[in-house]
């Protein structure tokens, strides 16, 4: 007997379990004795040994929480003569809780009815096990509540790609619940369709539990909600494995991307369009020029472009501001494409000035095409409060066949043939001859050039300050953007509209631009020591110039000014072209201390990733997106990502052409820090020369 009882504890210490014996009296557990043997009494934290105890002393050593439990547990199971199975916890003297877990037999005299005499089975120590269940259960519940906060939808599947779990965020995308959804095929909880609603070849999580990796975020699917409709959504999947390598399933992530797609291709549509009449700007309308040069060189093709110059629109924005000049440009553009074929495009090349592109059209029938235009231009009467106009076009025409060299020697010949029809009387139409081209430019030289050198000669030059107001505080110093303008003897004032691209065109605009640094240094030295900051326009062309740096320093150095009074502006488009130059121009009179804004910032989508490479202090964002920003949300959008942008990558950002106090009011509310148009201040003169 003892030899079995020895191989009996044997087997219990290598189970880890030791005997849990009790003696009943009057068949009440509560009034039992509990005998522990050997390692028994240290499961209650007691010195190894065996041990006789009261059930209500051993009581004191369970959790108060788990007492009436196991009391309860185990009274019934003497009632009923049976048997129990229990976990609970106990206390040790050092205030440590321990997990225990009990499986006893209730055994009863032979008499009829049998008496319960006691309670024989084993206990063991289930503290690890319990603790790595909670460890498991809370690490369950943080994943749950981190699936259910995220604000993205979340989808896992079993192998076979049938669905296990959605997350809040899934459910109200896809319109199924957890429960519904549960069990059934991916491809109908979350349904995805292509931009055209074409299904798609394989749906996400279905390729990646075949290939058995992740796979990358798509941004070119729709999802099908349950209850049909089409939301666009970027979604990716990535494999689930089981500790020992196996795949148990996938997970899908997935989020609504509706309002990023839709400005996606409002940012696309604005990249090839007039925001302000809604026809194509002229980016698209040379990319339209160079494909019918294609099919003309390709395919023998003959077309026409034609080069519009409205003849009195100054006379309107004069008279009326540019609030009617807009206006104008946007009826008339409509009634213009009310009188032309389906196939015909026109375009929006800059102030007013539109092109004309007649596809399949020969020179004949261009020619009565571009008559009826002009007719209709005539015919149209502008009102615009008391004032009635009467306007008049000048349209160059040029055909686009075989010979043509090049799409822009096309828009060049148009552009001559318009500006010889201004020169015969404006109002007509002229089509373009070889000739043309060298007599008009000819003339431009002979114009231009005299009237430049006149400029320079004679001190015609005049520097005129706006102001860049900082919002939201105030300025220790003044900022104020340097304009140039024309003022000769006799005659208005002329705007750099009319007289920089004929600089550019002639290799003049480095001469312009020195002029202006020479003067503004002598502006600057004539302050004393009046802190103030200006903005000095740079050209393309003066990106290129190898000496402008040291000219720039030797100013500095002759008119004693500090080079972090001086901001140069450089826009977009100049920078683009001449980066490499840009780049290292910039570099080395930032340096010195100078400053750069980037004028007309967002113009192009490339935008963003140009900014990077270049190191400038202030974005100008171009007055295309700011002038109906209290009006047009998406150029609200568009201002709100690039001023953003630019205060994450540390720039301050300016809003131009702020004329009114609505336009000021949505600037303030998105956040720009500088503001530069009429309804800050206007333009004063500055300097009178060099």
């Amino acid at each position: 007997m003892e030899h079995l009882q020895r191989h009996l504890r044997m087997a219990l210490d290598a189970a880890r379990m030791t005997i849990w014996d009790s003696e009943l009296r009057n068949g009440r557990v509560v009034e039992s004795t509990v005998k522990w043997f050997g390692a028994g009494a240290t499961l209650l934290g007691l010195p190894f040994g065996d041990l006789k105890q009261p059930f209500s002393i051993f009581l004191q050593y369970v959790c108060p929480e788990d007492r009436d439990q196991l009391l309860d547990t185990m009274q019934t199971a003497v009632d009923n003569r049976g048997s129990y199975e229990v976990e609970y916890r106990v206390v040790w003297p050092d205030h440590s809780r321990h997990w225990l877990a009990a499986k006893a037999l209730v055994f009863c005299n032979g008499d009829e009815p049998a008496q319960p005499l006691g309670t024989l089975g084993v206990v063991w120590d289930i503290t690890e096990r319990k603790t790595s269940e909670q460890t498991t259960a809370r690490q369950r519940e943080l994943a749950a509540v981190t699936l259910r906060s995220i604000g993205e939808g979340v989808i896992t599947t079993n192998a076979r790609g049938e669905t296990d779990y959605l997350n809040y965020i899934a459910e109200q995308l896809t319109g199924w619940t957890h429960e519904e959804a549960h069990g059934l095929h991916i491809a109908s909880t979350l349904k995805l369709v292509d931009d055209a609603g074409e299904a798609i070849p394989e749906h996400v999580a279905l390729q990646c539990l075949r290939l058995r990796q992740a796979i990358g975020m798509s941004s070119q699917n729709q999802m099908v909600t349950r209850d049909g409709r089409h939301v666009a959504v970027e979604e990716s999947a990535a494999p689930i494995w089981s500790d020992d390598g196996e795949l148990l399933g996938a997970v899908v992530v997935f989020r609504d991307v509706s309002h990023e797609r839709k400005l996606t291709k409002q940012l696309s549509w604005n990249a090839s369009h007039d925001t302000l009449t809604g026809l194509i700007n002229r980016r698209e309308f040379e990319v339209q020029i160079a494909d019918a040069l294609h099919s003309a060189k390709e395919d023998g093709h003959v077309h026409a472009l034609l080069y519009m110059d409205l003849d009195q629109f100054k006379i309107v924005n004069d008279t009326c501001g540019h609030s009617a000049g807009d206006l104008l440009l946007q009826l008339l553009s409509k009634m213009l494409q009310t009188q032309m074929r389906d196939s015909d495009i026109l375009a929006r090349l800059g102030g007013d000035e539109l092109g004309v592109l007649l596809p399949h059209c020969p020179p004949d029938q261009a020619l009565l095409i571009a008559d009826m235009l002009r007719q209709s231009v005539k015919n149209f009467r502008f009102v615009w409060d008391d004032h009635t106009f009467e306007l008049g076009v000048s349209i160059g025409l040029v055909e686009v066949n075989h010979h043509s060299k090049s799409m822009t020697e096309l828009l060049m010949a148009a552009d001559q043939a318009c500006y010889l029809a201004k020169e015969r009387g404006r109002n007509r139409v002229h089509l373009y001859q070889e000739s043309d081209l060298r007599l008009a430019r000819r003339q431009g030289e002979m114009q231009w050039v005299s009237r430049l050198n006149e400029a320079f000669e004679h001190q015609y030059f005049r520097l005129y300050a706006q102001p860049i107001v900082r919002l939201g505080q105030q300025d220790e110093e003044a900022h104020d953007e340097v304009l140039i303008r024309i003022q000769p003897a006799q005659g208005d004032l002329i705007l750099p509209g009319a007289f920089i691209p004929a600089a550019e065109r002639y290799d003049m605009m480095t001469a312009i631009d020195r002029w202006v640094i020479r003067a503004v240094c002598r502006h600057v030295q004539s302050l004393g020591a009046h802190p103030a900051q200006y903005s000095v326009n740079l050209s393309g062309t003066s990106l290129g110039d190898e000496g402008l740096h040291d000219y720039i320093v030797q100013q500095f150095s002759e008119h004693g000014i500090a080079p972090s009074q001086i901001c140069f502006e450089i826009t977009e488009t100049a920078v683009i072209a001449n980066l490499v130059k840009a780049q290292d121009f910039m570099a080395g009179l930032k340096a010195l201390g100078c400053r750069f804004s980037l004028d007309d910032f967002g113009s192009g989508l490339s935008s963003f990733a140009y900014l990077r490479a270049l190191p400038v202090d202030f974005l100008k964002i171009d007055g295309v997106f700011i002038r109906d920003i209290a009006t047009n949300a998406i150029n609200r959008a568009m201002v709100k990502a690039i001023n953003e942008v630019g205060h994450v990558m540390g720039l301050s950002t300016v809003a131009e052409y702020v004329e009114d106090e609505p336009t000021l009011a949505v600037v303030r509310e998105l956040g720009l820090d500088y503001a530069q148009g009429y309804a800050v201040g206007t333009l004063r003169p500055l300097s009178a020369g060099a």
